[in-house]
């Protein structure tokens, strides 16, 4: 049942994702300067060199991203996907994340990609994944 709900959420980022990076529903009005700054700021941080990677660091990012979809759905409601206010907050949570933790897109992607190498491992680090996925969701309740 976790693992079905984390994979729905999964693929959820997924798609949200999918429907930003493609620009479906672009908007005509500009942004605010603000937000724009913030933003951009955020990306300038994210392309600073990285702290070192680790299975810790992983596992947190990772399970932060696999609750987001359950997030936002408890704070703009089931048809979350569908505000312009929600997909705008939730696309900036992985660039927070990686600034959080000192490291950069692209090292986490790298470092995944290692770890899909010795599958034993990655397999055990995507079960503390998900526990910490559920303890992410029912610390929120």
């Amino acid at each position: 049942m976790i693992k079905s709900k984390i994979t729905v959420m999964l693929m959820t980022f997924v798609a949200v994702a999918l429907v930003v990076v493609l620009g479906c529903g672009k908007k005509e009005e500009k942004a605010p300067a603000e937000k724009t700054e913030v933003v951009e700021e955020a990306q300038k941080e994210v392309s600073k060199p990285s702290a070192e990677m680790n299975d810790g660091i992983y596992v947190e990012i990772t399970a932060y991203m696999y609750y987001l979809p359950d997030k936002y759905s408890k704070k703009y409601g089931e048809l979350w996907q569908t505000k312009a206010a929600a997909i705008e907050e939730y696309t900036v949570e992985p660039e927070k994340l990686y600034k959080k933790y000192g490291i950069t897109a692209d090292a986490y992607s790298n470092y995944e990609e290692q770890l899909k190498e010795d599958v034993e491992h990655y397999t055990k680090l995507k079960e503390r994944v998900n526990k910490r996925a559920e303890e992410l969701s029912k610390a929120e309740k």
